[in-house]
C-alpha cells in the first residue's frame, strides 16, 4: 500500500523543515493511521512534531491509543536498520525485543508521571544483530486538547559508545594495579585472570596458559571464577601437535599476534559471564617477550556475544596484550637488573680478596728484590764498579717506585671495599707538615726553583691520621712538582675559622678550565699537558681526596694556564665530629712515615732532567748511524744510551715536542720512542714525523710497557714501522735498529714498491678488524698493571742481567746469591703480572663472538704447547668438537691454560695423557644451581691421568691465587683456573672440577647449546 501522498503546508507551519525526516513526515500517507491527517491533529501533537523537527536532539513522540511512532533525524540514525518502516508504525511492533523493559514506564507515563533512566541496558536489534546498547531517556506525557493523556514525548542520547570505553578503561586501570613487582610469574598470571574477571561483559570467561618446556606444551596456569576450570581447550596443549580444537591456539603461538575464532559448541556449562546466552566468539591475546618471535604466555578468552568484533574492541584486546606484556618484561628486567646487582656484589666481594692476596703477592717478591739490593749498596768494601754501583742504585730506585705503586693500588682498594680505617691523635699540624714539606727542599732547589713554607705559629688542635696526612701532602707535592718547570712551589698551613687549611700553590702550567671538575675522580689524567713525566695511575688525586673526606673536610682546586695551580684542604679543627672509637692518644708507627717519604722524594728526583749535552753532540765515529732516543723517563734514557753507544751515534730527548726541535737541527737515520710522554707523546711525534714530506722515510720504532695486541695495532695503524714491548733483550733491540735502517736505505735506493705498501695497508685494515675495547676501569687497571707496574720491574730484569752477563767475575759469592735470588723473584712477578692480564681480559665488557670451530682452534693450541707436548710424551685425544659462537681468544687462553695445567700437573714417570669429550646433555642432569633445567647444554671435559686433587677442593681450585701444591714442587700463580671459570662464565656457562688423588683430574664446561 502506498502510504506516501503530497500534503500542503499552508496551514501546516508545524511539519516545516526537519530534513529527511521532515520530508518523509510530510509526504507520509496519515490518512491510513489512527493518527489521521496532520490537519486535524490534536494541539499537542502538532507541538511535539514541531519541537522534534526543529532539535538537534534524538526524539520522537507516541501518540494514541497504539502508540504510532514520529522521530527526527537523529533517532533515525539511533533506529539503524528499523528505519524508516518505524514511521508511523507501533511502538510495540518497532521495539518487541525491549518491549517488556519499557511497558513498565510506559503505564507510568499513561498514570501522567514522567520517567527518566541514565544509560539503561538493552539488548536491541537496530544492526541486524542483537547488540548490547546504553540509553539514556526520559518519557513524559503529553495531553490532548480535552486535557487527557494522548502521548508519550521522549528524548534520548545514545551512551553505549561511553559506557564501553568506560568498562575497557577500568579493565586497563585494573591491570595496571597488579602488583607486578612479584617475583612468581605464577602469582601475577593468577592477579591478570582476577582483573579481567571484573568485567565479565567483555569477557565471560578467560585462562592464562604459560609456555613451558621451551615453548613445546603450554599449561593452564589460571582462569576466572572460582573454580578455576578450563572450558573448550585442554588444560595441557601441545604445541607442535595441534588438533581441530587447539588448531587456532598454535596459529597464535606461532604468528605472536592476536587471533580470532569462532566456535559453535553445545556445550551448555560455558561460563556466560552477566549475559544469557553463551560466546560463540573468542580470542587469543599473546603476552610477548621482548627479542622472541613467540610469547611466553596466551591468554584464552570468550568474548562479548552482543558486541561486534570491531576494530575499537579488537583495539582493546591488544592493549590488554601490551599493558601485560610491558609490565611483566619491566618486572623481568628488575629481577635481571636484581641479579645483576647480586652480581656485581659479589665481584665487588671477589674485588677484595683479589686486592687481599695481590698485597701478599707483590710484596714478597718486592721484598726479595729490595733486601738484597740494599744489602749489596750498604756492603762497606765490595768489588763494584762504578757503573755497577749506578746500575743497581738505578734498580733498587725503580723497585722503591713499584712498592709505592702497589701501596698506592692497595689504599685505593681499601677505600673501594670500605675497610680503610683511619687512626686519628692530636697532631701539632703545623711542625707535621713543615717537617714534610722539608723533605722536597733538595730535590725543588736540585731542579733550579725555590720550595717556601708559610705557617701560622698558632693552630687550634687538629686531630689527624699521620699517615693519610702524609699521603696528603706528598701527593699534592709530588705532583706540583711534576707540572712545575721553573718559579715556586709555597706551602701554607693556616687556620680560618673552624678549619685548619693546607694550600699546595704552584707555578707550573696549569690546568685547562674543563678539565677541573673532573680532577678528583679515579683514572682520570689531564691530557697533552707539558710536565716532568707522563707516568702516572691517575688514582692520586682521587685517593687523597677520599683520605680528606674521611677527615670529614674538603679539598679544591683553582687554576690558570700558564700561572699556576693551588689546591686547598680544609679539615675541621677539634675532634668532635671524628667517630670516638678511631682516636687514638699516640701514633704507633712513624716509621711508615719515612718510607714514605723516600719513596715520593726519590721518584720526584728521577724527573729531573739530567745534563746529556755532551752525549747529544754526535762525533764523528766512521758515520754511525744516528739514532734519536725519546722517553721522559731519565733511568731508561741513561739505559738505551749506554746499550746502543756501541754501534750508533746517539741524541737523547725528554719528550716528543723536544724531539721535533733536534730532528730539525740534524734528521737521525732512525727514532726510537717511547708512547707515553708529556706535552707531546710518542703517538702525536711519530704522526708529525710522517706527515712531513721531509721526514716522512725516517723510520720510527716505538717502545710502550703496554702489553696486548691492542697496543700494537694503534702504532701500525699510525705508521710505527716496528714496535717494541718492554722488557726487551738489547741484543732484540739493536738488531731491529740496525735492520729498520738497512731498509730505509734499501727503499731509498730503489724506491717506494706500491704493492708492498698496499698489502701493508691490507694487513693494517685486518688488524683493525681485530680491536676490541675494554672496560674502562680494567682498562685502567691493566694500564697500571702494564706501564707502570711493569716498567720498574723490567728495569730490575734488565739492569741485573747486564751485572750478571758483564760483571760476573768481579762479584763476591754472596754477591752472585744475592742476584740470582733478586732475578727469581722478578721472573716470579713478571710471570703473575702476565697471569693477572690475562685475567683483566677475561672481564672485558666488549664481547665479541663468532662461530669457531673447536677442532681448529685446539689444533692450533697444540701447536703452541708443542715443546711442552714432546718434551713430557704426553698425549692428547679428542673426538669431533662443535662448532660454537664463543670469544675466540678467550677459549684458546681456557684451551691452554686446561691443557698445560694437566702436563704440568703429571705423576712422576707416568706420561701425561689427555682426553677430550663432548656430548649434548640437558641441564636438569646438571648438578650446578645455575644450570637451566630446560636448556641443553654442550658438555666438554678434559680428562688427565696425572696427580689428581682431594675432592673437596673441587671448588675451591677455581679461585684467585689457590694452589693446592707448593711452589717448590709445581710452578704458577694460581690464577689458572680462575681464568678458565671466568672464560666460561663470560659465555653464559658453567665449569665444575672432578678429581681423585694420583690417579687424576678431569674439567667439565657445560655450554648452552
Amino acid at each position: 500500500m502506498n502510504m506516501e501522498k503530497n500534503i500542503s503546508i499552508t496551514n501546516l507551519d508545524f511539519l516545516s523543515g526537519g530534513g529527511d525526516m521532515g520530508k518523509r513526515i510530510r509526504n507520509f500517507d496519515w490518512g491510513n493511521t489512527p493518527l489521521g491527517d496532520p490537519e486535524t491533529w490534536e494541539q499537542g501533537l502538532k507541538t511535539c512534531v514541531r519541537i522534534i523537527l526543529t532539535s538537534a536532539q534524538p526524539m520522537f513522540v507516541w501518540w494514541g491509543p497504539s502508540l504510532i511512532s514520529i522521530y527526527n533525524d537523529q533517532y533515525a540514525h539511533f533506529l539503524g536498520v528499523k528505519h524508516p518502516a518505524a514511521l508511523g508504525a507501533k511502538a510495540e511492533d518497532i521495539w518487541r525485543e525491549i518491549w517488556d523493559l519499557l511497558l513498565p514506564k510506559i503505564k507510568s507515563v499513561e498514570q501522567n508521571e514522567g520517567t527518566y533512566d541514565d544509560s539503561m541496558l538493552f539488548i536491541m536489534e537496530r544492526k541486524g544483530y542483537q547488540e548490547e546498547v546504553y540509553v539514556s531517556f526520559c518519557y513524559s506525557p503529553v495531553p490532548g486538547d480535552d486535557g487527557t493523556m494522548k502521548g508519550l514525548f521522549c528524548v534520548c542520547t545514545d551512551n553505549t559508545e561511553r559506557v564501553i570505553n568506560e568498562r575497557s578503561l577500568q579493565t586497563l586501570r585494573e591491570l595496571g594495579a597488579i602488583a607486578f613487582d612479584e617475583k612468581s610469574l605464577q602469582i601475577i598470571y593468577q592477579n591478570v585472570a582476577e582483573a579481567l574477571s571484573k568485567n565479565n561483559k567483555d569477557f565471560p570467561f578467560a585462562t592464562v596458559y604459560k609456555i613451558e618446556n621451551t615453548g613445546r606444551i603450554a599449561e593452564a596456569t589460571a582462569s576466572t571464577g572460582a573454580n578455576n576450570k578450563q572450558y573448550l581447550l585442554p588444560a595441557v596443549i601441545a604445541l607442535d601437535a595441534p588438533t581441530m580444537e587447539t588448531r587456532d591456539f598454535c596459529q597464535a603461538y606461532d604468528s605472536n599476534k592476536l587471533t580470532f575464532a569462532e566456535i559453535v559448541t553445545q556445550d551448555q556449562e560455558i561460563p556466560k559471564g552477566e549475559w544469557q546466552k553463551a560466546s560463540t566468539n573468542f580470542v587469543y591475546i599473546p603476552i610477548t617477550a621482548v627479542g622472541s618471535s613467540h610469547p611466553y604466555a596466551i591468554i584464552f578468552a570468550a568474548l562479548n556475544p552482543y558486541r561486534l568484533f570491531d576494530n575499537s574492541f579488537k583495539q582493546f584486546c591488544e592493549l590488554i596484550g601490551e599493558r601485560v606484556s610491558l609490565e611483566i618484561n619491566k618486572m623481568l628486567a628488575i629481577e635481571e637488573e636484581r641479579k645483576r646487582a647480586e652480581e656485581l656484589e659479589q665481584i665487588d666481594k671477589a674485588k677484595t680478596v683479589f686486592f687481599s692476596n695481590i698485597s701478599h703477592e707483590f710484596r714478597t717478591p718486592l721484598t726479595l728484590i729490595l733486601n738484597p739490593l740494599e744489602e749489596l749498596l750498604n756492603q762497606p768494601t765490595n768489588n763494584l764498579s762504578a757503573i755497577e754501583r749506578q746500575n743497581i742504585e738505578t734498580t733498587h730506585r725503580n723497585a722503591v717506585r713499584l712498592l709505592k705503586l702497589v701501596n698506592t693500588l692497595l689504599d685505593f682498594s681499601r677505600i673501594e671495599s670500605g675497610r680503610q680505617q683511619a687512626s686519628y691523635t692530636l697532631t701539632d699540624l703545623v711542625a707535621l707538615t713543615t717537617n714534610l714539606a722539608a723533605n722536597f727542599r733538595a730535590v725543588i732547589e736540585k731542579a733550579g726553583m725555590q720550595l717556601i713554607i708559610k705557617a701560622d705559629t698558632v693552630i687550634q688542635p687538629v686531630y689527624v691520621d699521620r699517615q693519610m696526612w702524609e699521603k696528603i701532602v706528598f701527593n699534592l707535592l709530588s705532583n706540583a712538582f711534576k707540572y712545575t718547570l721553573a718559579g715556586s712551589i709555597t706551602v701554607e698551613v693556616t687556620a680560618e675559622g673552624k678549619y685548619a687549611v693546607l694550600k699546595i700553590i704552584d707555578t707550573g702550567v696549569g690546568i685547562p678550565q674543563a678539565e677541573l671538575p673532573h680532577m678528583f675522580e679515579r683514572f682520570h689524567r689531564v691530557q697533552h699537558v707539558t710536565g716532568r713525566t707522563f707516568e702516572g695511575t691517575g688514582i692520586g688525586l682521587s685517593l687523597i681526596k677520599e683520605f680528606v673526606l674521611l677527615h670529614k673536610g674538603e679539598i679544591g682546586v683553582e687554576s690558570e694556564l700558564g700561572k699556576g695551580s693551588t689546591f686547598t684542604v680544609r679539615i675541621p679543627i677539634g675532634k668532635a665530629h671524628l667517630p670516638q672509637q678511631q682516636i687514638m692518644m699516640n701514633d704507633l708507627n712513624e716509621q711508615e712515615g719515612i718510607l714514605t717519604s723516600t719513596m715520593f722524594v726519590e721518584e720526584a728526583g728521577t724527573l729531573l732532567v739530567r745534563n746529556n749535552k755532551v752525549n747529544d753532540v754526535p762525533a764523528d765515529r766512521n758515520g754511525l748511524p744516528l739514532v734519536l732516543v725519546v722517553d721522559d723517563n731519565a733511568d731508561m734514557r741513561d739505559h738505551l744510551r749506554s746499550v746502543l753507544m756501541p754501534h750508533f751515534e746517539i741524541v737523547t730527548a725528554n719528550n716528543g715536542q723536544e724531539a721535533l726541535q733536534k730532528i730539525q737541527q740534524q734528521p737521525p737515520s732512525l727514532i726510537l720512542s717511547d708512547i707515553m710522554m708529556p706535552v707531546l707523546d710518542g703517538i702525536g711525534l711519530l704522526q708529525q714525523v710522517k706527515a712531513n714530506k721531509a721526514t716522512a722515510h725516517i723510520p720510527v720504532i716505538l717502545l710502550t710497557a703496554r702489553a696486548g695486541e691492542e697496543s700494537k695495532i694503534v702504532g701500525w695503524e699510525t705508521g710505527a714501522d716496528d714496535y717494541l714491548t718492554k722488557p726487551f733483550s738489547s741484543k732484540e733491540l739493536i738488531s731491529r735498529i740496525a735492520s729498520q735502517i738497512k731498509t730505509q736505505q734499501i727503499r731509498t735506493e730503489a724506491m717506494t714498491d706500491i704493492a708492498e705498501q698496499r698489502n701493508y695497508a691490507k694487513k693494517l685494515e685486518e688488524m683493525n678488524g681485530e680491536l676490541t675495547k675494554m672496560n674502562e676501569e680494567l682498562t685502567s687497571f691493566a694500564y697500571v698493571s702494564s706501564h707502570d707496574l711493569q716498567e720498574p720491574l723490567r728495569k730490575i730484569q734488565m739492569f741485573s742481567k747486564r751485572i750478571l752477563e758483564k760483571e760476573i767475575n768481579s762479584l763476591s759469592d754472596e754477591g752472585k746469591n744475592f742476584f740470582y735470588r733478586m732475578d727469581n723473584a722478578a721472573s716470579r712477578m713478571q710471570l703473575l703480572i702476565n697471569d693477572l692480564l690475562a685475567y683483566s681480559r677475561t672481564n672485558t665488557s666488549k664481547k665479541h663472538f663468532e662461530k669457531t670451530d673447536l677442532n681448529l682452534l685446539l689444533a692450533e693450541v697444540k701447536q703452541e704447547l708443542m715443546e711442552k707436548i714432546i718434551a713430557t710424551n704426553s698425549i692428547i685425544e679428542y673426538g669431533p668438537l662443535p662448532v660454537l659462537s664463543i670469544i675466540p681468544f678467550q677459549f684458546k687462553q681456557l684451551f691452554t691454560n686446561l691443557i698445560a695445567n694437566s702436563i704440568k700437573f703429571a705423576r712422576p714417570d707416568v706420561p701425561p695423557r689427555i682426553t677430550i669429550k663432548c656430548e649434548v646433555v640437558d641441564g636438569q642432569k646438571i648438578d650446578k644451581p645455575t644450570a637451566v633445567a630446560e636448556r641443553k647444554y654442550w658438555k666438554i671435559s678434559v680428562a688427565d691421568n696425572g696427580t689428581g686433587f682431594d675432592p673437596k677442593f673441587s671448588e675451591q681450585i677455581f679461585g684467585l691465587f689457590q694452589r693446592l701444591h707448593g711452589r717448590r714442587d709445581y710452578e704458577g700463580t694460581g690464577i689458572g683456573l680462575a681464568i678458565a671459570k671466568k672464560v666460561v662464565e663470560n659465555h653464559n656457562g658453567i665449569i665444575s672440577a672432578e678429581g681423585i688423588e694420583n690417579e687424576g683430574a678431569t674439567i667439565h664446561l657445560y655450554l648452552p647449546a
